[in-house]
Formats: structure tokens, sequence, C-alpha cells
């Protein structure tokens, strides 16, 4: 009787590990395309938080990497489930101006800038004249 009871208990420490693990950890989606918005408006790491949230709400969206000081946001996506166009309206709701330069494959991204996406850290300057997204229209 008391083997049973541990076994049982073991089966519900490893079921509620299970559910844990289903909730909080989260798999990476893999990069198919990349995003090229030009971007107006960033002053700091903060904005680049902002941007980088907004983005990933979206679905598809895989990873973003934000250069504030350039003006440059590149979001990598999955091209079956994400629509490149709503990347710069979703940064624009946030305050910013920002179009949509270029999209490309992952395996032409890895050629041109000569890294893997998600390589890159933030760049991050301090906030300026007005702060984030003061340049709302």
């Amino acid at each position: 009787m008391r083997k049973r009871i541990i076994n049982i208990a073991l089966l519900l420490a490893v079921v509620a590990l299970m559910v844990f693990l289903a909730f909080h950890v989260k798999i990476k989606r893999p990069v198919q395309e990349v995003a090229v918005l030009k971007t107006i408006g960033m002053t700091c790491g903060s904005c680049a938080g902002k941007i980088e949230k907004a983005l990933m709400r979206l679905p598809g969206t895989a990873g973003v990497e934000v250069d504030v000081e350039g003006g440059w946001v590149l979001v990598g996506y999955q091209s079956t489930s994400a629509k490149p166009e709503t990347f710069a309206a979703a940064v624009n709701n946030e305050g910013f101006r920002s179009w949509l330069m270029e999209k490309m494959p992952i395996a032409e991204f890895k050629k041109v800038a000569g890294r893997d996406f998600g390589s890159k850290a933030v760049k991050s300057s301090s906030c300026g004249n007005g702060g984030c997204g003061s340049n709302r229209n």
C-alpha cells in the first residue's frame, strides 16, 4: 500500500511538472524570413523594448532586433503565419514612424549580414527630447 501511494505521488509530481513547463517554457519559433523596417523617433533602449514588445505580439513573429542609433528594426518571422506589412503599422501604433524597406529569406539575410538572426544585441542610448515615441503625429 505504501509503495502504491509513493508511485501515485511521483506520478502526480511528474504531471504537475509537465503542466508547469507547458505554460512557462516558450519554444523559439524558427525564422524563415526577415523584414527590414526603417523607423524614426527611437531615442533609447526603452523605445527598443516598446517596439519589440509590440512586434512580438503579432502572429508569426519569431524575433526582433532594434538598432536605435541607426533607426532600423529587423523582424524575423514565419512566412506562413505573418504578414510583414503589419509590422510597420504595429510600430507606428506605438508612436514611431516606420515603414517596410525590404523583406528577404533567412538565407539571404545570413549572406548579407554575415551572421545569424538574433545574434546582435540591442543598441541603445539615453532618452532625449521628449522620450519614446514623442514624434507621434
